[in-house]
């Protein structure tokens, strides 16, 4: 991104080359070193990514021995529950909204939120960051469709990349390369465990396993990283334990759906139909209320990703899910697009340009998008639209 233009709500854009992300780096490097209060903020609804981002970057943070704060509007999901133990265990706060972050924070970080409006934190923090003194440093790999800057000039890594975590790796790469950094302020394990198993969570959750890469740029990355920091982990799980020994391990756990969930997901199967190579489901308004009020929401959306992913690979090219949200949450209708493991050459990315979304992205295996009711006036049309567009990709 570039370095001049830069300024809060600026679309991101990737960096114009590798001294200028570097630059970055090393600036995001020296706040770390010179400050020591730090606040960590997330979007609304946060994924596996943005969660391990969280607390992947508090981790970093910590190895310098300075205070760090996270805040957080949703409870953690119990399969990253783990992640909430490694924060309890290194001394990380972790603030719920509507409880006080504190007075005013040396640091603000906004991790994996492409847009401002969608930053979880009360209304008093949002302030802070509106204040031209205030350090607000930003890190996130969104480039697509509306994303726009949270961050203040110069303090913001946003580029391409698979997830936000592999961004934060890159940082941790940069650093065990500084020796006279790690010497001065006693850093001997900087590849510790819990930094390792958070950031391939986040790598891992938000890349489905690496199912949904097709770039080799992103292919390459994904393979760079996550084979280094699986030797890590095998390397220093305690025998007996019941400790994650591998991606497979925490891939599981992630993917695995409770009894309840369980329920919800054949219901939702249910609707499932085929239209060319692409399976999917449409709920319709009164369908999708009538699930919603069942489970709670964060729980309903990660059984809508399973719908996806499954008949993505059930019908072996594509697969689409459509509902709406309740009035509570949003006046949106939530589209999710996901291609198979079997599809390499694809870029789904293209259905945002071809359909002039200005709320949605995702990587070229995986998009998602949101529309208001009030743009659709028949939206069994404009899903035929969409599915037809899917079969000329």
């Amino acid at each position: 991104m570039s370095e001049t233009s830069l300024s809060q709500g600026i679309a991101k854009t990737g960096f114009k080359s590798i001294a200028e992300r570097r630059r970055t780096i090393n600036r995001i490097l020296s706040v770390i070193q010179e400050k020591n209060d730090f606040l960590l903020l997330g979007h609304e609804l946060p994924d596996e990514d943005c969660i391990s981002s969280l607390v992947a970057m508090s981790l970093l943070i910590k190895k310098f021995n300075k205070k760090v704060t996270i805040c957080l509007t949703e409870n953690i999901p119990d399969h990253l529950s783990y992640l909430f133990n490694i924060c309890t265990y290194n001394e990380i706060e972790l603030i719920r909204e509507g409880n006080t972050c504190g007075g005013v924070h040396d640091v603000i970080i906004v991790l994996d939120t492409p847009k401002p409006d969608m930053i979880a934190a009360p209304e008093y923090i949002k302030a802070q960051m509106r204040n031209a003194s205030q350090i607000v440093m930003e890190i996130d790999h969104h480039l697509n469709a509306d994303a726009a800057c949270s961050g203040k000039p110069g303090y913001c890594l946003v580029a391409q990349a698979t997830s936000t975590c592999e961004l934060i790796s890159f940082i941790c790469f940069k650093l065990a390369q500084k020796k006279d950094v790690l010497e001065k302020f006693q850093i001997s394990e900087l590849f510790s465990r819990n930094l390792v198993l958070a950031l391939l969570t986040g790598i891992i959750g938000d890349t489905h396993f690496g199912l949904i890469l097709k770039k080799n740029r992103d292919i390459f990355f994904y393979n760079f990283f996550t084979r280094r920091f699986s030797i890590i982990l095998e390397e220093t799980v305690h025998k007996n334990s019941k400790n994650y020994t591998s991606m497979t391990d925490i891939f599981n756990s992630m993917q695995s759906l409770s009894p309840e969930e369980r329920d919800l997901y054949r219901q939702i199967l249910d609707q499932a139909r085929y239209f060319g190579r692409t399976g999917y489901l449409y709920l319709n308004e009164e369908k999708s209320y009538e699930l919603l009020k069942k489970t709670e929401y964060r729980l309903f959306v990660k059984v809508i990703k399973a719908a996806t992913d499954f008949l993505a690979e059930k019908s072996g090219r594509l697969g689409l899910t459509v509902y709406f949200d309740t009035p509570d949450v949003s006046d949106l209708i939530q589209f999710r697009i996901r291609a198979s493991r079997l599809v390499t050459d694809i870029d789904l990315r293209t259905i945002i340009t071809d359909f002039s979304i200005t709320d949605g992205g995702g990587h070229p295996g995986a998009v998602g998008f949101r529309l208001p009711k009030s743009q659709i006036t028949d939206l069994d049309s404009y899903i035929k639209q969409i599915l037809k567009k899917l079969e000329e990709i």
